[in-house]
């Protein structure tokens, strides 16, 4: 069995969003738009600083097998000379060569259930079968001219429509899907603004997957006016109307690559939706989104109790997808699992895989925590940066490093707790089944 570390996650589910720039421009008009694609250069992004931005980041260039000591030093070598003076950048850097893929075993981890079943028919012949849950997927898609962009990969339109094609053909086949779009009609110039922003169409009606159907609505429209983002998360709500009460779980996952360009305000948007009773989780990813963007969109995700995810290239976005596929199937397994196994028997089970869900996810830890460290000797070691930056640096890593294992031990703490109460409550009900039937 694996070495047991408490490093866990809190909670994050899934969300799949792709936001619109500030600035939008669609590529099929030779006029001066009034919306800007922005311009691909280098760029540094950001280090993530919460828990679960940490869960959720892309990783570095030489991330896990592909890591090189040499080949990173070479790297380190080539380190701006901008960013020597400034701690948080060198930060950065580090992070975009050796920060390690948590997301695929974070989502793993996030999917487990503590909760499960028997299915040993009573001497009457009943079994006890736990109520399967419904969920609803609705996709809302930005067509805004910005879509138009152009990535590492191809245009974040064409790889936004190959990567949803996947996603929905691979939902659990009694879950249902709807497929929303904005920004796709009128232009991105002043005159069509109005037409722009009342733009908002349901093109694939929540029903089970029909691959003829999606693929036909999917590809009737191309990037092309403003943004109205709000406008599309409010018609989600008449979309999912009837969508309410227990057993069933609504995902609305937003696919735009930046803010809100019509004057509607989605953030009090995603929070009035969360109110109305349909409570849905609001899940967005950002497609190449700058800093305002960013900002927007996560605020947009929180109202509704939805993660925020960057992505800035086609490998990006697939593996958020992949990522998020295994979540869904596993929640689905798990229901499966929770009505084959006798009590002691799932307890253990179940132990044995929080157990291995750990041990994947904690053994990347001390590996980055090391490389990181390497790499900033090195620097230092080299004269590329100085004795003060490296301490400072250090220190970021040390609290990089403390954040995670504070936050996956409580995490781990709490669902080891139900874990367990749900098999004394099992054990409570088979007891109580016994002496009911005993005394008749």
């Amino acid at each position: 069995m694996k070495a047991f570390r408490f490093l866990m996650a809190t909670v994050m589910l899934p969300a799949f969003l792709v936001a619109c720039n500030n600035g939008e421009q669609s590529k099929i008009t030779d006029a001066k738009p009034t919306e800007q694609v922005k311009e691909k250069g280098d760029f540094l992004p950001p280090a993530p600083k919460t828990f679960e931005e940490i869960m959720a980041q892309n990783p570095g260039k030489y991330a896990g097998d592909k890591y090189n000591k040499e080949t990173v030093e070479q790297e380190l070598s080539k380190m701006p000379k901008a960013y020597a003076k400034d701690a948080n950048k060198v930060y950065a850097y580090l992070h975009t060569l050796v920060a390690e893929n948590y997301q695929p075993r974070y989502q793993e981890f996030i999917a487990f259930d503590p909760n499960y079943s028997i299915n040993n028919a009573t001497p009457d012949g009943t079994i006890k079968i736990p109520k399967l849950e419904k969920i609803n997927v609705e996709i809302i898609l930005d067509a805004s001219g910005s879509m138009a962009g152009q990535v590492n990969g191809g245009q974040k339109m064409d790889l936004a429509k190959q990567v949803i094609r996947g996603f929905v053909s691979n939902l659990p086949k009694e879950a249902k899907v709807s497929l929303r779009v904005y920004g796709h009609k009128g232009s991105n110039k002043s005159q069509d603004k109005q037409i722009s922003c009342q733009s908002s169409e349901l093109v694939y009606p929540l029903h089970t997957y029909d691959q003829t159907k999606f693929e036909k609505a999917l590809n009737q429209f191309q990037p092309t006016g403003w943004t109205p983002l709000a406008r599309g998360i409010e018609e989600a709500k008449k979309d999912l109307e009837m969508e309410k009460g227990e057993g069933i779980r609504n995902i609305i996952y937003v696919v735009s690559d930046g803010i809100e360009t019509c004057g509607g305000n989605p953030v009090q948007a995603a929070k009035q939706l969360k109110d109305s009773g349909i409570e849905p989780v609001i899940n967005i990813v950002g497609f190449d989104v700058d800093d305002a963007g960013q900002k927007q969109l996560k605020q947009v995700a929180e109202a509704a109790d939805g993660v925020y995810k960057s992505v800035y290239s086609e490998t990006d976005l697939k593996e958020f997808m992949e990522a998020e596929k295994k979540r869904i199937e596993r929640e689905w397994d798990n229901w499966a699992l929770n009505s084959r196994f006798e009590a002691k028997k799932g307890w253990a089970e179940k132990k044995g895989e929080l157990q291995n869900l750990y041990g994947d996810l904690t053994d990347l830890i001390p590996q980055e925590t090391k490389r990181m460290f390497d790499a900033n000797d090195y620097l230092e070691n080299k004269g590329l940066i100085t004795s003060e930056v490296n301490s400072d640096v250090t220190r970021l890593i040390l609290d990089r490093n403390r954040l995670m294992k504070d936050k996956t031990r409580s995490r781990y703490t709490k669902i080891s707790e139900a874990l367990r109460k749900i098999e004394d409550n099992i054990k409570e009900d088979v007891n109580q089944t016994r002496e009911q039937n005993r005394s008749n």
